[in-house]
């Protein structure tokens, strides 16, 4: 697509086994343009383990020709493809400039649908702390029992039909990067992967865990998971950092030499620190050790439709993954999933929640990242998850959503941005065992959770970029050189610390403390006004204390058991301090509008300013008023939502009075409606 990578991640459900071309011809009149890349949900890793070569046709098993081996999806029955057809598939799509990737899960279905490897080398599956008894998937980074590495035999394999089939290169998914559930503190405390550890770090166990080496039950490898997690976290962290690198290099490193590629999720939905912290994955470290792409599983939507009911919405946090993990990783490497429909999971956010899935489209496409070469946007492009079953009407209207979201390709932005330390993020492991202090990605989504939206990520070599208000999180984590950069900056600065740290070389013009922590943060505000009205809405919010109760015992929280929900514990920062820290950031924006909804503000290269309005209800239509601090030429608004353009009024009233043009009016000021749940997006064009 015109501005954005666009890759589509499907079951061989969505072509046809019977045509001439395997049904290429078809899935393309139906999207109704190609995508970039086609990433095969081939699910069963058997694909590869028991990958028979391409002698003689065989037919593939079931749970490769559709995901979990379900029957059908609403457009047809899973069918019975054979590796003959798979490669005349990929011949095909190559043919028209589309690569392909063969993707997998770590899962096992207890041979539900073929004699599955898994069951003849049990030693390789994961454990958890449930030792042989709760063992279940593939752990990737194990050892076969007579001490030689599953990877070797992996990567021989992948290279091998990967090879023979034509594909561009692999895709590992859920279960096999990162492992099943992904969490450190219970995952993979077997004796294997536990001497692996104790050889890599140097560390010796305490006698009684010693003595129990090799007895892989679920109350010896509990035993071992609560010395190792409690006495031994950091290095326990780092080794499985280590550990997934070594795999990452040998993979990329044989891919590589034939030609293939690497594309992996690396994540649970999750930002850079949890991702290390819960799966022992350092995305940044693996893109450098050879993986070419990171998807980055950012469905807030589709995981809160397809919950249980009460589940909580985590829209703000999942999409602060984007700039976040952009601003962590080398450019050029990340694309973001965007949920579409899954018949196995029997979900659809485009049918069933539109105005919910154009907002994830147009928010996680706007953020932006700034460094020493200016700002671009925070990912590459879309990986559509899934785009099997899709009618050509359904692609018509999803085609126009993914133009129109990827062309904020050239916008700069205007609204506050976070400073994003890749010194303080490596400094933050300790810290938070230490503290459970908020990490940046957190303080981020608290932001925005309390309406003040922030447009992306600077690093500090990109400070001279920018003259907006610069938001930095725990100032006092920063390097000498960093925090420099930061006070001499030549715009408005609202940062956090610890309290009791001194800023050095700039007097604020405020600092407040939370008086209701136990371990409290500061906020401090320099290079900028602050109006008296903004100073008692400080007053307020600080002396009113919450329900949240701090830590009792830092050391041992206990942390949950799934990073799609708010899996890391935090200690106490009491609501009122985040919402003073969210006026007091919005108050020093000196951007050219008022608007009265939550909005993120760019330049785009035509020289309009693009205005991202949000409705704050799920239920409701809410209309948004905007106010210019210069004349208005003209509007254009970007999304499809409203057909109606704005309507110029001098203040905000709702009613349905009509005018268009602006006439007789100082063309400053209009309302504009919102979906329930939506955004709108216009593009406003201002007089000199």
């Amino acid at each position: 697509m015109k501005n954005g990578i666009v890759s589509i991640w499907m079951n061989l459900l969505g072509f046809e086994r019977n045509d001439a071309d395997c049904g290429v011809s078809r899935f393309l009149t139906q999207t109704g343009y190609k995508p970039d890349d086609v990433y095969l949900l081939l699910c069963s890793p058997d694909f590869f383990n028991l990958y028979g070569g391409m002698e003689k046709e065989y037919t593939l098993f079931p749970d490769n020709c559709a995901y979990w081996g379900i029957p059908k999806n609403k457009e047809r029955e899973r069918q019975p493809w054979t590796n003959f057809d798979l490669k005349k598939l990929i011949e095909n799509l190559a043919n028209e400039g589309i690569e392909t990737y063969a993707g997998i899960f770590g899962t096992e279905q207890d041979n539900a649908f073929h004699d599955e490897w898994i069951f003849k080398h049990p030693e390789i599956r994961r454990h958890g702390i449930s030792g042989t008894e709760g063992a279940n998937g593939i752990f990737c980074l194990k050892r076969f029992s007579d001490g030689t590495y599953y990877e070797d035999f992996f990567i021989e394999k992948a290279c091998e039909a990967l090879s023979d089939y034509g594909f561009a290169g692999i895709h590992l998914a859920d279960v096999f990067c990162p492992a099943r559930g992904g969490m450190l503190h219970n995952m993979d405390f077997s004796t294997d992967y536990v001497e692996q550890f104790i050889a890599h770090s140097g560390i010796t166990l305490p006698k009684k865990l010693l003595d129990r080496m090799g007895e892989d039950t679920a109350d010896a490898e509990r035993e071992r998971s609560l010395w190792i997690y409690s006495e031994k976290r950091e290095e326990w962290v780092r080794f499985n950092a280590w550990r997934w690198n070594v795999f990452f290099k040998k993979l990329s490193s044989g891919l590589h030499a034939i030609g293939k590629k690497v594309s992996t999720l690396g994540m649970y939905c999750s930002d850079p620190f949890e991702t290390l912290y819960c799966t022992g994955i350092d995305m940044a470290e693996a893109v450098k050790a050879g993986v070419d792409r990171i998807t980055a599983n950012i469905l807030p939507t589709s995981v809160y439709i397809a919950g249980s009911e009460g589940s909580p919405y985590y829209f703000n946090k999942y999409m602060a993954i984007a700039p976040t993990v952009a601003a962590h990783l080398p450019k050029g490497h990340m694309t973001s999933m965007l949920g579409l429909q899954d018949a196995t999971e029997e979900w659809s956010v485009m049918n069933d929640a539109p105005s919910l899935h154009h907002r994830d489209a147009y928010t996680v496409s706007s953020y932006s990242v700034i460094d020493s070469e200016g700002s671009r946007r925070a990912i590459d492009g879309f990986c559509l998850c899934l785009g099997d079953g899709i009618s050509k009407e359904e692609w018509n209207g999803e085609r126009v959503l993914l133009e129109s979201s990827l062309s904020s390709k050239d916008t700069a932005p205007l609204s506050p941005v976070m400073l994003w330390s890749e010194s303080a993020n490596k400094a933050m492991l300790k810290e938070y065992i230490a503290t459970r202090r908020y990490t940046p990605h957190k303080f981020f989504y608290e932001l925005e959770k309390a309406g003040t939206l922030l447009s992306g990520t600077i690093l500090p070599d990109g400070l001279s970029k920018f003259s907006g208000t610069l938001f930095v999180p725990n100032i006092d984590m920063l390097p000498e050189s960093e925090r420099t950069l930061v006070l001499n900056y030549n715009g408005a600065v609202i940062c956090t610390a610890k309290s009791g740290f001194l800023i050095d070389k700039a007097a604020p013009v405020l600092s407040f403390t939370d008086k209701f922590s136990t371990l409290p943060m500061s906020a401090h505000a320099i290079g900028c006004k602050i109006d008296e009205a903004v100073l008692t809405q400080i007053e307020v919010l600080l002396s009113k204390d919450d329900s949240k109760e701090n830590l009792s015992d830092i050391k041992n929280a206990v942390e949950f058991d799934n990073t799609l929900i708010d899996t890391l514990v935090f200690s106490k920062v009491s609501d009122g301090f985040i919402k003073a820290l969210a006026l007091i950031v919005k108050s020093a924006d000196t951007c050219l509008f008022e608007v009265d909804k939550p909005t993120r503000i760019f330049k785009t290269a035509s020289g309009a300013y693009r205005l991202y309005i949000y409705n704050t209800g799920d239920i409701h239509y809410a209309r948004a008023f905007v106010r210019s601090r210069r004349e208005i030429i003209k509007t254009e608004t970007v999304t499809s939502y409203p057909v109606l353009p704005p309507r110029f009024i001098e203040c905000a009233n709702g009613n349905l009075h009509h005018n268009y043009n602006g006439k007789d009016l100082a063309n400053r000021s209009f309302e504009i409606k919102i979906q329930p749940g939506g955004v709108t997006v216009i593009d406003v064009y201002l007089a000199e």
